[in-house]
Formats: C-alpha cells, sequence, structure tokens
C-alpha cells in the first residue's frame, strides 16, 4: 500500500531533490529562451556594470541619431548649393552674352532677373523635415558625454548688380563654391564622427552581451543534467513511495 510523503524519510528525502533538479532545469530553459543570463531580466540589470554601460549606450545612439540627422540636413544644403551654382553659371554665360555689342539687353536683363529670383527662393526655403536649412545654425550631438558642434550652412547671398554683371556672377559663383566647399568639410567630418560612433556602438553592446547574455551551449548542457537527474529522482521516488513502512525501518 503506498505511503503518504510526509510519513516516508526516503521520499521525502527524493521528493526535495526532485524539486532541487526541477527548479534547475526551469532556470536553464528560461535563460535559453530568454537569452538572458538570469532568468528574471532585472536580477542582472540592476547590476551597477550593465546599467552604467546601458546608459553610456542610450547616450551614443542619441548621438548618432543627432549626427545623422545633421548629415541629412547638409546633404539637402548640398544639394541646394548645386542647384544654385547651375543657375548662377546660367546667368554668367548670359552676362557675357549681354557684354557683346548689339546684343538684347533688355531679354537679356529680364531672364537674369528670373535666375537671381529663383537663386533667392532656394535660399530662402531650402528645408528639411519643415525647418530651414541654409542660415540655420545645427547643434550636432557628437560622442556620449554630451559634446556638441555648431555648423551652420551658409545661405546663398543675393546676385551683386553693379555695372559689371560678368563680374557680378562670376563672384556668385564663386560664392557659393566655397559656401559648398565648406560645407563638404563638415559633411565629412560628420560621416567620420558617425562611422565612430557606430564603431563605438558595437563594442558597447558586445560588452553589455558579455554580461546579460546566456552562454547558451553551457545552459544546455545544465539542462541535460538536471533533466536527467529529474528523471532519475522521479523514478526513485516512484520505488520509495511503494516501500512498505517495515522495510523503510530497516533502511533507516
Amino acid at each position: 500500500m503506498p505511503f503518504e510523503i510526509s510519513a516516508n524519510p526516503v521520499a521525502m528525502n527524493v521528493y526535495n531533490n526532485l524539486a532541487i533538479h526541477q527548479a534547475q532545469a526551469s532556470t536553464a530553459l528560461a535563460k535559453i529562451s530568454s537569452g538572458e543570463k538570469a532568468s528574471d531580466p532585472k536580477e542582472v540589470v540592476s547590476t551597477g556594470s550593465a546599467t552604467g554601460l546601458q546608459s553610456t549606450l542610450a547616450a551614443t545612439q542619441t548621438a548618432v541619431t543627432s549626427t545623422q540627422n545633421a548629415i541629412n540636413v547638409l546633404n539637402v544644403a548640398d544639394t541646394a548649393y548645386t542647384e544654385a551654382t547651375a543657375l548662377l553659371q546660367t546667368g554668367l554665360a548670359l552676362a557675357n552674352d549681354r557684354a557683346v555689342p548689339g546684343a538684347d539687353t533688355s531679354a537679356i536683363d529680364a531672364q537674369l532677373t528670373s535666375i537671381e529670383s529663383s537663386v533667392s527662393s532656394i535660399s530662402s526655403n531650402t528645408q528639411f523635415n519643415g525647418a530651414a536649412v541654409l542660415g540655420t545654425t545645427l547643434t550636432v550631438s557628437v560622442n556620449a558625454s554630451g559634446s556638441t558642434l555648431s555648423i551652420t550652412p551658409d545661405s546663398i547671398a543675393a546676385v551683386a548688380s553693379s555695372g559689371d554683371r560678368v563680374a557680378d556672377y562670376t563672384n556668385a559663383v564663386g560664392a557659393v563654391a566655397d559656401s559648398r566647399a565648406e560645407n563638404t568639410g563638415n559633411l565629412q567630418a560628420l560621416q567620420s564622427t558617425l562611422h565612430t560612433l557606430e564603431s563605438t556602438i558595437t563594442t558597447q553592446q558586445a560588452a553589455i552581451g558579455e554580461i546579460l547574455n546566456t552562454d547558451i551551449a553551457k545552459e544546455m548542457m545544465n539542462l541535460t543534467a538536471a533533466n536527467i537527474m529529474t528523471e532519475a529522482a522521479t523514478a526513485m521516488l516512484a520505488q520509495a513511495m511503494q516501500m512498505p513502512n517495515g522495510v523503510l525501518k530497516l533502511l533507516q
């Protein structure tokens, strides 16, 4: 006749061991399933090292977002400078035509006025995400420490209107070329910064992973061992529960 576990010391001992092995199997399985070293992620995240690294990672990711946004803005500025340059070069060609004796200066002046209006519109209306680009200062976060960089893409100045239209347009083309060259330098610097930040994030994520992530091979071994011990304890418990009191007393 089977005995209650509470009245069976051997069965009670086997049952306790069974519970331990089941808990070990459950813990290993939870780690494998979650990919985290602790079955409760808060157990590890609460440690100072992991929390500090995660805070630094978040700050670095903020810097990446800020830098990428600035790169996008400067790319828009570059497009504006390219379009303005094309218009001004057309204007320069017209200004040279205007200097030719017998040229229809009135018709050419009308074309130049239209070009100058278009260039002014580019300078005033170039936007990124609804915000003006040219002449607007960007404040860029460039690292996890909160260091910032200020960049202001130049506005495009109106074409001067002196008696020498060729000189006016030559100077205007040169001014935009200078602005574009400065913008290109800033763009390249930000792209280099972005590359560094992305490499830093990879390193930080790897460091956090060393603290938080499960060693899958190790936990698979733990799970297998716990399952084997659980099966053995289950079999032993079944046998212990069937042992008569007299035999149990002899074994004690």
